[in-house]
C-alpha cells in the first residue's frame, strides 16, 4: 500500500549527470515542506475548484541546485544531454535527458490516455 503518511515521510533525491562529467546530487525530506500534503489536497479539491479531467498535485523536489557548473560564482544551469533523475525508493525514479523541445518526441500520453490504458487492463 501507499498512504499519505508515506508521502509525509518520503525522502526525494535529485541527481544531475552531464556529458561534461558534471555531477550534482542532493536529497530533500518531505517533512520539511511548509504545508502538510493533506492540507494541499484539501485546498485543491475544495468546492470552488472543478477538475473534470482529473488533477495532479506536484509537491516539488524542494531542491535548488546551487553548485557552480562552469566557473566559480556563475551558479548552475542545465546543458544539453544532462540526465536528470528524481527518485524515491518507494515510487521509483523519473529520468529525463535535457534537450530542446523541438528535438524530443511530443507528449501524447495524457490523463485521458492513462485512464483508457488502466481501464483496458482492468485496473479501474
Amino acid at each position: 500500500g501507499f498512504s499519505i503518511d508515506d508521502v509525509r515521510r518520503m525522502e526525494v533525491a535529485l541527481a544531475v549527470e552531464g556529458d561534461d562529467q558534471f555531477t550534482l546530487r542532493g536529497k530533500s525530506s518531505m517533512r520539511e515542506i511548509s504545508r502538510d500534503p493533506a492540507d494541499l489536497v484539501h485546498q485543491t479539491l475544495a468546492d470552488n475548484h472543478d477538475y473534470p479531467d482529473g488533477v495532479l498535485l506536484y509537491l516539488g523536489t524542494m531542491f535548488a541546485p546551487t553548485k557552480d557548473r562552469d566557473k566559480p560564482g556563475e551558479g548552475f544551469t542545465h546543458k544539453l544531454g544532462d540526465i536528470v533523475t528524481i527518485s524515491t525508493p518507494k515510487l521509483g525514479a523519473l529520468v529525463n535527458r535535457v534537450n530542446h523541445c523541438d528535438k524530443i518526441a511530443p507528449h501524447r500520453f495524457g490523463v485521458a490516455a492513462l485512464m483508457h490504458n488502466l481501464a483496458a487492463r482492468g485496473l479501474l
